[in-house]
C-alpha cells in the first residue's frame, strides 16, 4: 500500500528524462509497463511480475544477507 501511495504523489524525485538517461531502454520499457499495471489492477501487477521476473531476475544482495545473519 505504501508503494502505491508513493507512486500516486504529485511530486517526482526522479524525472522520466533523468530515468531515461540512466536506465537502458529495455528496462525503461519494463518500468513503464509496471506503472501501467499499477494504474490498472492487482491482477495486472501479478501478470507483470510473472512475465518480468524471468527477463530481469531479482538481484540477491549478498552483503545484506550476510549482515543480517542469513549467511551466504
Amino acid at each position: 500500500m505504501r508503494f502505491w501511495w508513493q507512486l500516486r504523489m504529485p511530486y517526482r524525485e526522479v524525472s522520466l528524462e533523468q530515468l531515461s538517461l540512466n536506465v537502458s531502454q529495455p528496462k525503461l520499457d519494463v518500468l513503464n509497463q509496471l506503472i501501467s499495471a499499477i494504474r490498472t489492477s492487482h491482477a495486472e501487477i501479478d501478470a507483470w511480475v510473472a512475465t518480468t521476473q524471468d527477463a530481469f531476475p531479482v538481484i540477491q544482495d549478498r552483503g545484506f544477507r550476510a549482515a543480517s545473519g542469513g549467511g551466504g
